[in-house]
């Protein structure tokens, strides 16, 4: 071997060793929670047989067999929900768009969406306001301040940056040796964004979950080469679950209402009504005769809705709410499949099954959400009891042990027991379970 390789090698062992050393260097705050979440991942499609390292992950750490999320069944209700602990019918993000009868405005994504109540702290919020770091990559609502406090580290909604460059992003800022993160909310919007285009049943979405599950593999793979499996405690999660409509069952609802005499905002299956002036009477009444001769949806007042949606909301829900049956959706469903058949070359027949999503949250497990998790603070090869999202607020206060948490509509009751017994006994220990009016907007 000549002198030069001889040096070469020498200089690469010892670039190798100071790479090592530099990993093991890294400060990690204790007790970090890394939470990822995957965009309408059916509870479901675990039993496919094609998510092994999901399942074992599940077998091995807590598991549920389905956690209950929030009506409607949509991405940024749910979402937020998560994030604070507290039902649609409080935080106010009611659906994906909302008309706001206050302002008189269609609300999208943004600021004024998110900030109905001003009192309101996600869960990163409140971690920052405790002297911690936070960072959310691409959760939604995350990249806009609350209190006037914002994330240490945040990307907002970009789908082109690739999946492995959300994750090494993410672990950096576990990583940051001057302001190492100890929360880390992770967003991924499939398998919605094709669930929709393609159906769950698709061979795509198939497909999509194999990736998932790769993608999740290789999530845990970094976090044991940085040597952060000890350190870090990982949850993940979905918000909703996905069902199959086709075209032959979209109800169109104006046919039951005079021209001009309403709006319709929302996505199907949900679709908030809004009459013109002094057409409340006219327009509801016309939707429940509507209602009775079609059989496959259901309209309501605000005063009508089921009390345990947790929806209600003056400004922000009806004045009159329609829902339709499972497997069927509304006319918004016309446009909304004429534009993934230009966009991805699909040929619809009366057949083919878009994804849709919003249902009712009760005895629909198409619905269902997922939830599993392991870690140093988690107990191993746990099930739980199902239990409502809402209670996520309080299992993140425990293990972040932050003190003086908000009140929520969520309990500590059942998902505490996903947590070991030393967890459990120390910091704060008020049951944050509260009535909505504590929080409600006054």
């Amino acid at each position: 071997m000549s002198l030069s390789v001889k040096i070469i090698l020498v200089v690469s062992l010892v670039n190798l060793w100071c790479y090592f050393l530099e990993i093991s260097a890294v400060p990690v705050v204790q007790n970090s929670l890394l939470v990822i979440s995957y965009d309408a991942f059916r509870n479901e499609y675990l039993s496919r047989n094609i998510t092994p390292f999901l399942n074992n992950f599940r077998a091995e750490g807590v598991s549920v067999p389905y956690m209950r999320n929030v009506f409607p069944t949509k991405t940024f209700p749910n979402h937020h929900s998560i994030a604070t602990g507290l039902f649609p019918g409080t935080h106010g993000v009611t659906a994906n768009s909302v008309f706001d009868l206050k302002s008189g405005k269609v609300l999208e994504y943004g600021h004024q969406l998110f900030h109905y109540n001003e009192a309101i702290l996600p869960i990163w919020t409140l971690n920052q306001i405790r002297g911690r770091h936070s960072g959310c990559m691409m959760w939604p609502g995350s990249d806009f301040s609350y209190a006037g406090v914002n994330c240490t580290y945040v990307q907002a909604y970009n789908r082109s940056i690739s999946w492995d460059d959300r994750v090494d992003r993410s672990i950096s800022w576990l990583r940051n040796p001057e302001k190492p993160a100890n929360l880390i909310m992770m967003y991924f919007e499939d398998p919605d964004s094709h669930g929709h285009i393609y159906g769950p049943d698709s061979l795509v979405i198939r497909d999509l979950i194999i990736k998932l599950d790769n993608l999740t593999k290789s999530i845990h793979e970094k976090l044991r080469f940085f040597n952060l499996t000890d350190h870090v405690n990982v949850i993940h999660l979905s918000d909703h679950g996905m069902l199959g409509v086709s075209s032959s069952y979209f109800i169109d609802l104006r046919q039951f209402v005079n021209n001009n005499t309403c709006d319709f905002h929302g996505t199907s299956p949900v679709l908030q009504v809004v009459p013109k002036p002094g057409k409340f009477d006219e327009v509801y009444q016309s939707l429940k005769s509507g209602a009775a001769a079609n059989k496959h949806f259901k309209v309501y007042s605000n005063a009508d809705l089921l009390p345990r949606w947790n929806f209600n909301n003056s400004q922000r829900s009806g004045p009159i709410t329609a829902l339709a049956d499972p497997g069927y959706a509304f006319q918004d469903m016309y446009e909304a499949a004429e534009y993934y058949a230009k966009t991805y070359n699909i040929s619809i027949t009366p057949n083919y099954k878009f994804g849709v999503h919003g249902y009712d949250n009760k005895d629909l497990p198409d619905m269902y959400s997922m939830f599993m998790a392991k870690g140093p603070d988690f107990q191993e090869r746990k099930v739980l009891q199902p239990f409502d999202s809402v209670d996520l607020y309080s299992l993140f206060v425990k293990i972040l042990n932050l003190s003086d948490p908000p009140p929520t509509n969520g309990s500590l009751t059942v998902v505490g027991e996903a947590l070991k017994s030393s967890n459990l006994s120390r910091g704060h220990q008020k049951d944050p379970k509260v009535s909505a009016a504590i929080v409600a907007r006054s």
